[in-house]
């Protein structure tokens, strides 16, 4: 079965429509409540620092309550759209690895919820393995450059050796952005709204609390938590006085308020300003999409040639048991029903034509399934 996606993405939606749809809190109860309301077999959502993208097999999308402006995929249209996904041709960063985890963390949310199974796994296995051999092909075997990456580079260019950064969060792009920051001389202090799990990584901690009031003492702040609202607010810091501060904002939605820039100590950047592609970015990702599209084409056709033979599996299956209960009920009907009352003989007679007939019927069946069967 071939999957449908409905999807929000950066840069082709605004990134504060795409915030609209990103969703974290009660994250299991929201995949049961989609599947249900949709009438899909199976379901997935995966949401990042630039899209938020739904993926159905079967069900009526609609039934999502989306923004018009969201974009459909379907048939090949949709295992290209997965494909160039897990390949990091439609990332921000061209080649971001980054997504091949995202994905397999949606269908793990996904099967723990319920809301996915067997068709799922099986595809997105295909996808991925499908992505993997065309990053090889295409030279992005190693990857690009992430957001957590290019937030690593914009601080050794902005900031001197020693400063002081505090890092807020402990999703992946933190914990990445912790480790490689002393590797580049730098001080980092961990804060979470959880200080137990910034403990566990053995920096210096700092309570969440206090950066909220007032960041004193550090040269940077770099931001990416999962909170539905901003935790760092114009009334909170608009009466204090203090030297410089970079405030990098990588979270969707957003951790700060766009109005703290206006603060003459704040440098406030934010996903947007490293989604932004320059020219030569722009031209590398033509380049390489020109180079990629015979493997995603040869991709695409071999996915959803999987896809339809577990269909046809699925459904021959389905068929034979559908065939094995209506034998089963005709020979309890003529063997313990309505004919129970004939002799011996013909009892033997009735079991060999019921046990021919069956025989039959099942080859029928395997014939119509044969390829190029019509």
């Amino acid at each position: 079965m071939d999957p449908i996606l409905y999807s929000f993405h950066a840069p082709h939606h605004d990134l504060d429509l795409v915030a609209r749809y990103v969703l974290r809190e009660r994250l299991a109860d929201h995949l049961l409540l989609w599947r249900r309301c949709t009438g899909a077999c199976e379901l997935m959502y995966l949401a990042t620092c630039q899209r938020a993208i739904w993926i159905l097999w079967g069900g009526d999308g609609e039934a999502l309550g989306l923004a018009p402006e969201v974009t459909r995929f379907e048939g090949e249209a949709a295992w290209r759209h997965l494909v160039e996904i897990a390949a990091g041709l439609v990332s921000a960063n061209l080649g971001d690895r980054e997504i091949v985890e995202q994905l397999k963390l949606a269908l793990e949310n996904a099967k723990e919820a319920g809301a996915a199974g067997v068709e799922a796994q099986a595809a997105l296995e295909d996808v991925l393995r499908e992505a993997q051999r065309l990053r090889a092909r295409t030279g992005l075997a190693d990857g690009s450059s992430s957001v957590a990456t290019a937030a690593l580079r914009h601080l050794e260019d902005a900031l001197p050796k020693g400063a002081r950064i505090a890092v807020v969060g402990m999703g992946p792009m933190s914990q990445y952005l912790a480790q490689r920051l002393p590797e580049r001389g730098f001080q980092v202090s961990l804060s979470n709204r959880t200080a137990a799990k910034a403990e566990l990584m053995g920096f210096p901690t700092v309570p969440l609390e206090q950066l909220q009031h007032d960041p004193e003492g550090f040269d940077a702040l770099v931001t990416a938590t999962a909170s539905p609202r901003p935790l760092f607010t114009l009334a909170a810091w608009e009466r204090l006085k203090r030297p410089p501060l970079r405030l990098l904002d990588l979270a969707l939605p957003h951790d700060s308020e766009p109005a703290l820039g206006q603060l003459p100590w704040v440098h406030r950047v934010d996903l947007a300003g490293f989604l932004a592609e320059t020219e030569q970015a722009k031209a590398r990702r033509f380049d390489t999409a020109k180079k990629a599209e015979p493997f995603i084409v040869g991709a695409v056709g071999r996915v959803q040639k999987r896809a339809q033979e577990r269909d046809k599996k699925y459904n021959t299956r389905t068929a034979q048991d559908r065939l094995t209960d209506a034998w089963g009920s005709l020979e309890e009907e003529a063997l313990k029903g309505a004919l129970k009352d004939l002799d011996e003989v013909q009892q033997e007679a009735l079991q060999a034509l019921l046990k021919r007939g069956r025989t039959l019927s099942f080859r029928a069946l395997s014939q119509t399934q044969r390829p190029g069967h019509p």
